[in-house]
């Protein structure tokens, strides 16, 4: 049945999930065989309409997923009995600063980092994300704000040899190339592949 909840995610089929979910409520519970919960991974997938029904069940939710949905109340009760959860990994190998910087929750994002959150943690997964490459990723100007004066290695490489300024750059997200530039990133960089930050931009228009 846990297969059938993803399937019915994955597919964004809401009619076919309720069904499945009304036959054992604790399946809005469930997770996937490396700890991911239904309801991130609706998250992950952008369906809106997937999450709402899955959240209308209560499930439990992981700080994973509240960093995800910006519960920001429920993790300072977590932290205030478990500070060194910080510093764990979800079954998908991020932290949950990863997961709140690329969903774009300030909030949390800073109130992991007062709780000792690491800046530049390194995801384990093989992507070689850190929070700020997340945040630039889906282009959360004010988690980046959060980030910065906490001093991220600005010129972190992840997968590929990319900076966060590449990212920005191919992404055109002027406000953080500007943040980024300002903040001391190297321009003159180059991923594994030869390319710097200004040929990224060339790529997606922006002068």
């Amino acid at each position: 049945m846990r297969d059938d909840v993803f399937k019915a995610i994955d597919v964004a089929d809401v009619d076919a999930l309720k069904k499945i979910i009304e036959k054992d409520v604790s399946l809005a519970s469930c997770r996937s065989n490396d700890g991911m919960s239904a309801v991130l991974f609706s998250l992950y997938i952008d369906k809106p309409q997937i999450t709402e029904a899955l959240l209308s069940y209560e499930p439990e939710l992981d700080i994973y997923d509240l960093a995800a949905l910006g519960g920001v109340g429920q993790i300072s009760h977590i932290l205030a009995t478990d500070a060194k959860v910080v510093h764990e990994f979800s079954g998908d190998g991020f932290t949950a600063l990863h997961v709140a910087s690329y969903f774009g929750q300030a909030d949390v994002a800073q109130l992991l980092l007062d709780n000792g959150a690491d800046i530049d943690k390194i995801a384990m997964n093989g992507s070689d994300l850190t929070a700020l490459q997340s945040a630039v990723a889906s282009c959360h100007l004010k988690v980046v704000k959060v980030l910065l004066p906490f001093k991220p290695d600005l010129n972190m490489r992840m997968m590929g040899g990319f900076t966060p300024l590449m990212s920005a750059s191919a992404l055109g997200d002027d406000e953080i190339i500007e943040l980024l530039i300002e903040g001391g990133a190297d321009r003159d960089l180059k991923s594994d592949d030869g390319r710097t930050a200004a040929d990224f931009a060339k790529l997606s228009g922006n002068q």
